[in-house]
């Protein structure tokens, strides 16, 4: 039986792109209706579907980052020796761990300067740093993800070192 924190880490991404590509969804269906329909669109509904969609995307990147779905060009690395293709693979992941650190930590900054500020949306009257809020979430969680990449692909890269050796005694 899984735990909590398994099944967590399987879904916490599925779910809050759903929750929030929903969210999206519904209100720019009542704006649509609203505004063509009953020539009386909404202020508060165009916001808050603007701000469901920032999570979706950051929720959704991190969906992206765990099964490995973003664009990347591997033919070239595909062509490579196992040991050579492992090699630019983990500075790849590296790299992009790099730039995610740097993302959550100004990012932290940002939502942090704004919640202190207390600026709030024009319509809704929201907090900014809930919106913002997306960002270092979204990254905190791509920041995971890449680690959990690096250490597998340690541990397969280990496993298959350790039967090619075998194999050979």
């Amino acid at each position: 039986m899984k735990s909590a924190l398994q099944y967590l880490d399987d879904h916490v991404e599925t779910y809050l792109s759903a929750i929030f590509l929903t969210i999206f969804s519904i209100l720019t269906i009542i704006q649509v209706v609203m505004r063509y329909v009953f020539d009386n669109p909404l202020a508060w509904s165009e916001e808050l579907s603007r701000y469901a969609f920032i999570w979706f995307v950051y929720m959704s990147a991190s969906y992206a980052v765990k099964y490995q779905r973003h664009v990347r060009f591997s033919f070239f690395v595909n062509l490579l020796p196992k040991t050579a293709k492992f090699i630019i693979q983990f500075i790849a992941l590296l790299c992009w761990l790099g730039f995610l650190i740097f993302l959550d930590i100004y990012s932290y900054q940002v939502m942090s300067h704004l919640y202190t500020s207390m600026q709030t949306s024009p319509a809704n009257k929201i907090p900014m740093f809930l919106v913002y809020l997306s960002v270092p979430i979204g990254s905190l969680l791509m920041t995971v993800r890449v680690l959990q990449h690096i250490c597998r692909s340690f541990t397969g890269y280990a496993k298959q070192t350790n039967s090619s050796i075998q194999g050979e005694v």
